[in-house]
């Protein structure tokens, strides 16, 4: 047994002769694979540095580009929003009339809150038209009258102006 066992330790430290002599040469070869890394990489560094710098010059280029497109997209999209608003205030005008004019039509159609703001708006549109209508009858007599009198209006405009500088 004692032979077999120096025989195993023999073979164990030759094992770890060969184990060392291993990892030696790997690691020399380690070694050479990054001083051709190295020696390649400064060469391809320099390709990587080109192809970035031509990538960026490409970036650059196509930049204003974009933001004119971004621009334009933008503005369109402004109108489009515009014409949409336009287009949804017309079809509340519409329902609007439509259900004024179905209400006075058709007698079992009940006033609903619409229906009732509808006709008030109508009403008080006719009210205003014909107050702005009065006062245009009340601008033509008074323009008549100052015409029949043969009266200065840059008399009447002076007088007024003193009247209300002196207020």
């Amino acid at each position: 047994m004692g032979l077999k066992l120096f025989k195993k330790k023999e073979e164990e430290e030759d094992e770890e002769e060969i184990e060392e002599e291993e990892e030696e040469e790997e690691d020399e070869e380690e070694i050479e694979e990054e001083e051709t890394r190295s020696s390649s990489s400064s060469g391809g560094s320099d390709e990587t540095v080109e192809k970035i710098m031509e990538r960026l010059n490409e970036i650059d280029n196509k930049l204003p580009r974009i933001d004119i497109a971004i621009n334009n997209l933008k503005k369109e999209v402004d109108s489009l929003k515009q014409d949409l608003q336009k287009m949804d205030d017309s079809l509340k005008d519409m329902l609007t009339l439509y259900e004024v004019v179905s209400s006075q039509i058709n007698p079992f159609v009940g006033s609903s809150k619409v229906t009732a703001l509808s006709i008030q708006r109508l009403d008080n549109m006719e009210k205003e038209l014909r107050e702005l209508e009065q006062l245009v009858n009340d601008v033509v007599d008074d323009l008549r009258m100052l015409f029949r009198k043969n009266v200065s209006l840059k008399d009447i405009v002076n007088q007024v102006l003193y009247e209300e500088v002196s207020l």
